[in-house]
């Protein structure tokens, strides 16, 4: 009994855990340690959110997200002369999305008649039959989403070019769940980031 309640904890654990973000990343080469130690932030880039993103929490939560994660790094906040320049873009366009759904057709349910023997005699009896469905193919059907993206880039500040971008994209359909996703999706971003 143990056994079967652990093994079916585990499954409901492994599937809340799944995340409706895909995570990407991209390098122009490594971040090494000894170069850079020190970060600022820049002004966001110029943004195509919507309400989603496009206000203060939203903000806040992605630059101490992020900021936390470079702390953890050993790398140290430093306005006045950073070797890295931290940037972040949130964008949420509005996209279609094709799903093919199955078609199936149910036959009604009827009555029939039939023959059956007892004893050596015939037997005329009727039975319900309700037949199962048939699969007779797939109708496309489009959907309107918002999708939303948080990129976040690594910029050298000496020679001015863009050394990592960490991005995720994903279905926001709930503005309070997104923003609040926002620090996991950021710490996800940086697990992308090479050590």
């Amino acid at each position: 009994m143990k056994t079967q309640v652990l093994s079916l904890l585990s499954i409901a654990v492994l599937f809340s855990a799944c995340s409706s973000y895909n995570y990407y990343s991209v390098s122009n080469k490594q971040l090494d340690k000894t170069k850079y130690k020190t970060f600022a932030w820049i002004p966001e880039a110029q943004s195509k959110s919507t309400s989603v993103y496009n206000n203060d929490v939203a903000t806040d939560r992605i630059v101490e997200a992020a900021t936390q994660e470079l702390k953890n790094r050993e790398f140290t906040l430093d306005n006045s002369n950073p070797d890295l320049l931290i940037r972040y873009t949130a964008v949420v366009n509005r996209e279609v999305k094709d799903y093919n759904e199955p078609v199936y057709y149910n036959a009604p349910p009827r009555l029939l008649p039939r023959v059956g023997y007892y004893r050596g005699r015939a037997v005329y009896y009727y039975s319900y039959v309700n037949p199962l469905p048939v699969y007779v193919g797939e109708r496309e059907r489009r959907l309107r989403i918002k999708e939303g993206s948080i990129m976040i880039d690594i910029i050298d500040r000496k020679t001015s070019k863009v050394i990592w971008r960490g991005w995720a994209e994903g279905e926001v359909n709930n503005p309070e769940a997104a923003i609040n996703d926002i620090p996991e999706v950021v710490q996800n971003i940086f697990k992308k980031l090479p050590q």
